[in-house]
């Protein structure tokens, strides 16, 4: 069933709340799919302690420390730079993929140079529908679910990762530059239950209606961004 044979599993955990799940549920899809495989956590001061002991009791986990708070982007980049193998299997312990969503983006891997998930049935609620929409019109990609931060790609592209200037998602920017360029890309679809994604605030979208392209942005999607802010502050006020 292998169809990987190297497989580095990078995990960037601000916290330690779910790590531990995280962890099982990579090393169990990963010793599926791939020949041989790896663990590399990259964490934040909140997230050591369950690292260290992951890492010094599980076999194939090594983690990678940060004395200070960083932004995705950042720990995306220190745990890739660590990995050794030919791919690389990317995603946030925050909200963390079930060994199911794990387990389907392995299975659809044919030779696809960056792969990626999409929440099916996708998210209905305003902010998240305007969160991606500027973030396709940004960073000018056709990605259905740029808030997934799951994805499967060669370990050779991690170049194409942002600086921390990037407001986008790191791993939704790596598959808009790979797309770009003409590399071999895929989405798939996967439970919307079994992937947790990028929650949306207000302030996401404020940050990114200023930014970059998404000045020129459609009116719909500003309409689409006050409608979904009024009705957040009608939801609190109940």
């Amino acid at each position: 069933m292998s169809a990987i044979d190297t497989l580095s599993v990078v995990i960037s955990a601000i916290d330690g709340t779910h790590l531990e799940r995280a962890v099982m549920a990579a090393h169990i899809a990963a010793a599926r799919y791939s020949r041989h495989h790896e663990i590399i956590i990259a964490a934040t001061p909140p997230a050591s302690a369950v690292a260290t002991r992951l890492a010094t009791t599980r076999p194939l986990v090594y983690a990678t420390y940060h004395s200070q708070p960083r932004r995705a982007a950042y720990l995306l980049r220190d745990a890739c730079s660590l990995t050794s193998n030919e791919m690389i299997l990317a995603f946030e312990a925050t909200a963390p993929p079930s060994t199911l969503a794990l387990e389907r983006l392995l299975a659809a891997y044919t030779g696809q140079d960056v792969l990626v998930g999409m929440r099916t049935p996708a998210p209905t609620h305003p902010l998240q529908r305007t969160h991606a929409a500027l973030i396709r019109r940004i960073l000018v990609s056709d990605q259905v679910d740029p808030l997934l931060p799951l994805a499967l790609f060669r370990a050779d592209l991690t170049d194409l990762l942002p600086g921390d200037g990037e407001l986008a998602p790191p791993l939704a920017h790596l598959y808009a530059i790979a797309r770009r360029r003409q590399y071999v890309t895929a989405q798939i679809a996967l439970p919307a239950q079994s992937a947790g994604a990028y929650r949306t605030g207000i302030a996401d979208l404020a940050a990114l209606l200023g930014h970059g392209p998404a000045r020129g942005a459609p009116p719909a999607l500003g309409v689409l961004a006050v409608v979904g802010s009024l009705w957040l502050l009608l939801r609190r006020r109940r």
